[in-house]
């Protein structure tokens, strides 16, 4: 399955694993939430701190999902074909991707789009079905990282007999040159380049992760932390902002230890962690959905935003809507499961057993 839905029975996974993929996902949200705040109001000085607060927490939000779903993947993807897993695991996220690049295209066409299902909402209908066909390959919206998954996954399939390390340091020097490579600004495939490094560490070092966050996990965020303040320091004093390039990738894991560490604190508080990890088992929902709900948000925003008004909703406002959002996901996945709509977020049953058939 695709890393970012339960690949084994809820009682045989840490969860404190699930509580970090919650962590991470409902982050993406609240980002994706503060921007379409933006849109929809004039911005003012509560608006930008939340803004400001977003984007520092970019050093944990896809480093640590990115390095999770790696590890969440690893035997399978280390086992390579023979394993039926890893095959079926690529052919869902990719599945998920054409099913829900399909779903952006079909609302942007019938209901319209603002910020988050890309530019298919312009123009004329072929244009639309024009850039529906280059996002095949090279994604624009949120779905990057499902395609990611996919194409993450099959890569290292494909070089498993090649030594993690040299792996590992030819995707970090890539991470590197992704800060450098032209973008209109709505292009995702540096974001599929630059993260999948931590993705292949997550697959490499998964043993090593599991063990010292589970056994000492405050000696693992002591480190972590140090590692983070040092190259955050040396950056901010480097002689130029590509000493920043190069220092994201030591930098980014640490972030992401440091939220791994953070979701084992939480574990260990009454409710919180379990319903962290309740959320982390139904993240593919959130995930795909929220861009969805938000668009619609956006460009119908008169019958909602009247009830912003007041200075303390307004200031918890991304977190209201976060939380929405998560309900209206995960209900509808849900309800979606136990219906033909279960292709939303499945592969087709025919398909699927076809697959493990044939890899057996």
């Amino acid at each position: 399955m695709t890393a970012l839905t339960p690949d084994t029975a809820p009682q045989q996974r840490l969860a404190w694993v699930d509580a970090a993929r919650a962590l991470c996902v409902l982050a993406v949200v609240v980002m994706h939430t503060t921007i379409s705040l933006l849109a929809v109001f004039e911005p003012d000085p509560l608006d930008m701190t939340w803004r400001h607060t977003v984007d520092a927490m970019t050093p944990f939000r896809m480093p640590a999902l990115s390095l999770l779903s790696g590890m969440l993947l690893a035997s399978r993807i280390r086992a390579g074909v023979s394993d039926k897993r890893a095959v079926a695991s690529i052919a869902l996220s990719a599945w998920l991707y054409v099913v829900w690049l399909t779903v952006f295209l079909l609302v942007a066409l019938t209901v319209g789009s603002s910020i988050w299902l890309g530019q298919f909402g312009y123009g004329q209908t072929t244009d639309s079905l024009a850039s529906y066909l280059d996002q095949l390959v090279l994604p624009r919206t949120i779905l990057w990282y499902v395609a990611a998954l996919a194409v993450w996954s099959a890569i290292l399939v494909a070089i498993r007999r090649v030594p993690p390390a040299a792996v590992v340091i030819v995707l970090a020097a890539l991470s590197i040159v992704s800060f450098s490579l032209p973008n209109d600004g709505a292009e995702q495939y540096p974001n599929m380049i630059r993260y999948f490094v931590f993705f292949a560490v997550g697959v490499y070092a998964s043993a090593g992760i599991r063990e010292r966050i589970t056994r000492t996990p405050w000696a693992a965020g002591l480190v972590a932390a140090g590692v983070y303040i040092i190259t955050v320091l040396a950056a901010a004093f480097g002689p130029s902002e590509h000493v920043d390039d190069v220092l994201t990738v030591p930098r980014d894991v640490a972030g992401a230890l440091i939220v791994m560490v953070l979701a084992v604190a939480l574990c260990r508080l009454p409710g919180i962690g379990r319903g962290l990890a309740w959320v982390g088992r139904r993240t593919l929902p959130i995930y795909v959905m929220h861009a969805v709900v938000l668009d619609l948000l956006v460009m119908h925003s008169g019958w909602w935003s009247e009830l912003l008004d007041g200075h303390f909703l307004r200031a918890i406002a991304p977190v209201v809507i976060m939380l929405a959002i998560t309900g209206i996901a995960v209900g509808f996945h849900a309800l979606a499961m136990l219906t033909p709509a279960r292709v939303l977020f499945a592969l087709p049953i025919a398909w699927r057993q076809r697959i493990l058939k044939e890899t057996s």
